[in-house]
């Protein structure tokens, strides 16, 4: 198993959690996304007012079981995640918090497919110090933090950085500037080079957003750049610089029926693969989305989603900052996390991905609040080729065709008490017709639970 695989699946179990609820009560756009840790009880804590100068702390393990197989090929790892946190007030609604995280991995089964055994991480989470005015118009955050644009798909992750908040009567203005070479180049997503694997990612990333609420709606645009600083060879030039820009509408329409809409376009330049040649980045993406919530027996909740990115059929690794080989480089490259199903766990260039799911409470009637708790989801995707002749993800999907596959997910989540969950999942994809006629179906199946203490 590649390093690019095994940091998505150690990112897939400290997300995983959070996201299905996000998605089942339309908490966040970007619902399968670092920025769900805001469902957390820390984060709960975090937000909620305490007296002055007080201190609040507590830690919660999850540990995890996640199984990947396709034919003959299978892997099996147990990943388990402690964090502890600690809040201190200082005056009205400033703070400072602080969240470390330990992450243990090891192997149960390897058939064909390998992994780190015995593998630890141990980094700072999180750990910011928050300040306010009386009012709340301004706020101020410095530190390591998550920061997120938009929906979160051309940003959403940790760095080290402030960033500024100011809500007037006219317009809402966020301003924010990360550097993200300082984290445990081991619990980095924003590897992309090998230069990044060896040395950690050496971003820079300044922007913002301006947004205006009206009528329950919310209309933004944003700006944002990126700053490769990665060490290079003379002779192997890998430094990716990007700009973005692009807007977004979502909200509220009728009580029970939330949205949303966003797209981006990327410029910027990128190196041709092998070479000190440059060429100009021309690529764009979006995602939009409705959750229908309907009041009846079982809470049911009707999902549509749909994303896209733009590809390059010059392209052979759609997240190579080097994977572009002639001309304009039209593969869309980001810094978000976007899920699309988590059997093939696509990137999204070169791609658009087509979703329909239900969520359900199948024992919303029960008298026990802890049978209430039960949530099921179940989605369906469909993925088609952006520009047929190229390949998807690292090289995937080789042959002249659009259909890439169909992919199934379902999830249970069971909020037993207050400090205890217990979840489960299954996916699978199978692969289309871009995709040689002996291609195995791939399956994921994850199983594990939440203690808060």
């Amino acid at each position: 198993m590649g390093k690019q695989n095994k940091c998505t699946v150690l990112l897939l179990a400290a997300i995983l959690l959070p996201a299905w609820i996000s998605t089942l009560y339309g908490a966040t756009p970007a619902d399968e996304s670092f920025s769900t840790y805001i469902m957390d009880e820390d984060m709960r804590i975090t937000q909620a007012p305490s007296r002055p100068f007080t201190i609040s702390y507590g830690a919660w393990v999850t540990p995890v079981i996640i199984d990947e197989r396709y034919g003959s090929n299978e892997l099996a790892t147990s990943v388990t995640t402690t964090r502890l946190w600690v809040r201190a007030s200082l005056w009205g609604t400033s703070y400072l918090y602080i969240r470390g995280k330990h992450q243990y991995q090891t192997v149960l089964v390897e058939e064909n497919m390998t992994a780190e055994d015995n593998d630890h991480i141990v980094d700072l989470d999180v750990g910011y110090l928050h300040l306010s005015n009386t009012s709340g118009s301004v706020q101020l955050s410095l530190g390591r933090k998550f920061f997120i644009i938009g929906t979160g798909l051309i940003l959403n992750g940790r760095g080290d950085g402030g960033e500024l908040e100011i809500y007037t009567s006219i317009a809402d203005i966020k301003i924010l500037g990360s550097y993200t070479g300082l984290l445990n180049k081991d619990n980095n997503p924003y590897n992309l080079s090998e230069a990044d694997y060896a040395d950690g990612a050496k971003r820079v990333f300044a922007g913002g957003t301006i947004s205006r609420s009206f009528y329950n709606q919310t209309l933004y645009v944003f700006g944002l750049g990126q700053i490769d600083l990665a060490d290079e060879e003379d002779t192997r030039k890998v430094r990716y610089q990007s700009q973005y820009y692009g807007g977004g509408l979502n909200g509220v329409i009728f009580s029970n029926l939330r949205y949303y809409g966003e797209f981006a376009y990327e410029t910027g330049t990128s190196y041709l693969s092998g070479t000190d040649t440059q060429g100009d980045i021309k690529a764009h993406a979006g995602q939009a989305g409705i959750n229908l919530f309907i009041h009846t027996v079982l809470n049911p909740v009707l999902i549509l989603q749909y994303a896209y990115g733009t590809g390059d059929a010059d392209r052979s690794d759609h997240r190579s900052p080097t994977g572009n080989t002639v001309g304009d480089d039209t593969g869309f490259l980001y810094f978000g996390t976007f899920t699309g199903g988590y059997a093939l766990r696509p990137v999204l260039a070169n791609l658009h991905v087509f979703r329909g799911g239900l969520g359900l409470s199948p024992f919303s009637f029960s008298r026990y609040r802890t049978l209430r708790r039960i949530t099921l989801l179940g989605k369906y995707t469909y993925y088609r080729k952006y520009d047929s002749e190229a390949y998807i993800n690292y090289g995937e999907a080789p042959f002249d065709n659009s259909d890439v596959g169909q992919g199934i997910d379902a999830a249970l989540r069971w909020r037993i008490f207050n400090d205890l969950s217990l979840f489960a999942n299954y996916a699978v994809f199978f692969p289309g017709k871009a995709y040689a006629s002996d291609e195995e179906t791939r399956h994921f199946m994850m199983a594990g639970m939440t203690l808060a203490l």
